[in-house]
């Protein structure tokens, strides 16, 4: 289990039955839909809060994808859950954009070259859970959410976006929560 700003991560592909349940009634509104990826957690702040990671549709004539996360709270007592917030964390786009192609399922390519910049990366542990996607930049970046833990003693993991560079093999971090 990680604890991290009072959240309690439970990185997971299921989804407690209220929250897919409002996340298909989300999806009846018009502008946008979601595509639920993993479950990231709860925060137990009045009542109960879930983080869901999902894709992003924005039906907007180009469809544009980003990677958010959604958190729903889940009052005491109550029978259903409401939505409290929607964060965008990678933004998807034409010019300069993630091809936002987020999986669970990690492709081979972008394995390849996360392992080759960590082969002498000393810290931190770098899990990847899910694949974001690719932006083209000098060389091509592959977009990962991965747990991070530090090589020391009682260290607390932490979610976070994780740019690899394939081209000078370098890493970049930036916390999700």
């Amino acid at each position: 289990m990680i604890r991290h700003g009072g959240w309690t991560l439970k990185f997971s592909t299921n989804y407690p039955e209220k929250v897919a349940t409002a996340i298909g009634l989300l999806n009846t509104l018009v502008g946008a839909e979601y595509t639920p990826i993993a479950y990231l957690g709860e925060q137990v702040v009045n009542g109960i809060n879930h983080a869901v990671l999902a894709e992003q549709t924005l039906l907007n004539g180009k469809d544009t994808k980003n990677l958010v996360i959604m958190v729903f709270n889940e009052k005491p007592g109550s029978m259903d859950v409401s939505l409290a917030s929607i964060n965008t964390i990678v933004y998807g786009g034409d010019l300069g954009g993630v091809k936002v192609d987020a999986s669970v399922e990690i492709p081979a390519e972008a394995q390849a070259a996360l392992s080759k910049a960590l082969k002498d990366f000393v810290g931190s542990k770098v899990e990847p859970l899910v694949y974001v996607g690719t932006q083209v930049t000098k060389g091509i970046n592959y977009i990962f959410l991965a747990k991070v833990t530090p090589v020391t003693l009682d260290a607390e993991s932490s979610l976070e976006i994780v740019t690899v560079n394939s081209m000078d093999n370098t890493l970049d971090f930036k916390k999700v929560f």
